[in-house]
This record gives structure tokens, sequence and C-alpha cells, in this order.
């Protein structure tokens, strides 16, 4: 169903007043409509009006109206608004608990807006909440290739924290073996513990060669402990 036909009054007043009343007018009309219906509005609306609109409706309410649209309805428009309103938003968006809304439009971003808006929120549970609603594990690690090692330990940590070794493993098992070697050898002997096997497995043995000593020697230890029978208790 069009949309269109649900707006009623609001839906003719704003067409009306296109080109002709006062930005702060057709803020408080989308306002009085509602998240909802403001977003019902937003794919039948002019790409310049929308585009001048989203910049100037406040974070918590824009937060409010994705939950209620697709991006990808108004996709163009939505990769064009600068990168500190995508922020912005997606903070509201963690703040509300709205983890699976701020994947949805995650995934519309570029490579490299992705990277600038995990950059941006700096708060690795968050972005381990988003990730794990995200599809595209390719998008992930394209937006993750540019980011200090520093900063990929800090991710890796935050994801054993919460047992989530598999994300760790995908998202790294993307990157180069020379780069992932890298991220390892600065963890911590708990998550490596958890993660190197996956890694291997990935690899196919290969990140074996990459890796400094220590840790070759570490995942001797791994290995004969897991080749070791279980005893029956």
């Amino acid at each position: 169903m069009d949309t269109r036909a649900k707006l009623g009054f609001g839906w003719r007043t704003l067409l009306a007043w296109q080109g002709l009343a006062p930005l702060e007018l057709k803020i408080q009309l989308l306002r009085r409509l509602g998240p909802q219906r403001t977003a019902w509005l937003a794919p039948h609306m002019p790409a310049r009006q929308l585009r001048t609109l989203i910049l100037a409706l406040p974070s918590g309410f824009a937060a409010q109206v994705t939950q209620h649209l697709d991006p990808r309805a108004i996709l163009d428009t939505y990769r064009s608004l600068p990168d500190t309103l995508h922020l912005r938003v997606a903070r509201q968006l963690c703040a509300d608990q709205q983890f699976v809304t701020a994947a949805r439009y995650a995934e519309c971003l570029s490579a490299h807006q992705l990277k600038l808006m995990i950059l941006g929120l700096n708060d690795p549970k968050a972005i381990l909440l988003i990730a794990r609603h995200m599809t595209s594990m390719q998008l992930i690690m394209q937006s993750l290739r540019g980011l200090s090692a520093g900063y990929l330990r800090t991710l890796t940590e935050a994801a054993a924290d919460t047992g989530n070794f598999a994300l760790a493993a995908e998202v790294l098992s993307g990157l180069p073996l020379a780069r992932q070697a890298n991220v390892c050898s600065g963890l911590t002997l708990e998550t490596l513990v958890g993660l190197l096997p996956m890694l291997m497995e990935k690899s196919d043995d290969a990140l074996r060669e990459h890796l400094p000593e220590r840790l070759r020697a570490k995942l001797l230890v791994l290995d004969s402990i897991r080749a070791q029978p279980v005893v029956p208790s």
C-alpha cells in the first residue's frame, strides 16, 4: 500500500509547504506527525528537501524515525549525510539499545563511512552488538582493515569477554596473515586460548608461520592439550 494514503492532512500540508514554509515549521509538522508517519513520508520527498529536513531534525527524533524506515528506501540521501550525523544517530540508537536498527543502517554505509562511525563510537561493546546483527561480514572486514592493531586488539578482547570468539575469528580471518599475527601478538593468554585454534583452522594452519616464536610455542602446547584423549570420569 502507498504510505502516502496513510498520511492524510500532514502529507498534503507538507507538499503544499515545499519551498514555501520556513524550515522550523516543517520540522514542527514532522514532530507532530510522529516518527512512524515521518518514516512513511520520507521515501516520497524530493531528495534535496529530505536531506535538509534530516539535517535539521533533533538526533533523538531522527533515531526514532530510523526504527520505522528502511534505509534502502532513501539510500542515496542517507549516504550523502555528514559522517557526524551518522555518528550522532548511531550513538542515540546504542543508548536506546536499538542495535538491530543500528546494524541495518550501518550496512548501508560505505566501508570508509563505517570505519569513521566505529572510531567515533569508541565503544567496543556497542560496536560488537551492532556487528552481531550485520549480515555483510565483508563490509565489516573492509572497514576494520585501516584500524590500528591496538584498536583491533581492544575489539577482540571485548569479544572474548562476552565469549564471542566466533565473531572475532570471522573478522580477523579476513585480514592478511601478517596482520592477524600482529594483532594476536598483543592479546591476553585467555583470549588466545579461545581464538588461535579458530584462526588456525580458518587459515588452514598458514597463520602459524607468521606468528612470533613465543606464540608458536603456546600454540604447540594448545595442540598437545587438544590431542590428549578424554578420560571418562
